[in-house]
């Protein structure tokens, strides 16, 4: 009866039985009935890719379909050429059914001796898991290709789609043109420079420009203590700058004393002891 998910299967092992040679034809008649199922039509042997328009649709394996360790099986579904190719590998059998027209395929593969136990008597014998099996080659290898929309409906659909599938991310990307008036507060990217970005940075040129410019400290500056420069000149730096008893190297090259009319410099802790002298604090 119709409604049997094993309805054909029998007709179809019986008219190939006599042909068997190994385990994997089994599975290539067993895919041969779901294709039978879903509507497919044999035409024939061989991997032609052209149709001519008269060939015979059969609902039997051709002839020759299993004289090679390999299989090559041309079917028709809507007037559509389909190919399957059958690869048997490190005993593993390797399935494709590829879709002439746009060159898409689908695949499935079988351990052959995993999945086929006998070569006669009934499907559970043959196959015990054939109801997973025929849900497996339905999903993995018909519906995939037949469901998939072919090169000329993919053509179309990306035509009536959405043309201007830009990123909306896209860091590189400028953005438009604001309207003049239409946001006033951001402002406008392709405007031009302002006329005075020529002196931007100019002030850093000169050492001692005015407004808190210039490159260096200046210590001269009105408000500050003169026996106090700070940074910058030779030997002086701000009180507290280094903790008592530290090693510390002054600026400038050795030997520049205290400016006129200064209070001389506070003794380097560099400076060698004089002749004599001995602190005994290596003993």
């Amino acid at each position: 009866m119709a409604g049997d998910p094993l309805f054909g299967w029998d007709l179809t092992f019986k008219s190939v039985e006599r042909d068997l040679k190994r385990k994997s034809d089994i599975l290539i008649a067993f895919i041969h009935w779901n294709l039978m199922k879903r509507g497919f039509r044999s035409i024939g042997i061989g991997d032609e890719r052209t149709l001519t328009g008269e060939e015979e649709k059969n609902e039997l394996l051709p002839t020759g379909w299993n004289d090679k360790d390999t299989y090559t099986i041309r079917y028709i579904l809507d007037d559509k050429l389909y190919i399957l190719h059958g690869l048997n590998t490190d005993g593993n059998l390797i399935i494709n059914l590829m879709r002439s027209e746009d060159l898409a395929v689908s695949n499935i593969a079988f351990n052959v001796d995993d999945t086929v136990k006998e070569m006669s008597g009934p499907i559970a014998k043959l196959i015990p898991n054939h109801k997973d099996l025929i849900y497996n080659v339905k999903r993995d290898l018909i519906d995939t290709i037949t469901t998939r929309p072919t090169a000329s409906t993919e053509t179309q659909t990306a035509t009536s789609g959405n043309t201007s599938r830009i990123p909306a991310d896209d860091p590189l990307r400028v953005g438009p043109r604001p309207l003049p008036s239409a946001q006033p507060d951001i402002p406008d990217a392709w405007d031009l420079p302002p006329a005075h970005i020529r002196n931007i940075g100019r002030s850093d040129l000169d050492p001692f420009a005015p407004s808190g410019g210039g490159m260096l400290f200046n210590p001269f500056t009105p408000g500050r203590n003169p026996d106090e420069p700070g940074i910058g000149i030779p030997g002086r730096l701000p009180r507290g700058a280094v903790p008592p008893g530290a090693r510390f190297d002054p600026f400038g090259p050795p030997g520049i004393g205290p400016r006129p009319g200064r209070r001389p410099a506070p003794p380097d802790s560099d400076h060698l002891p004089p002749p004599g002298f001995n602190d005994h604090m290596f003993m």
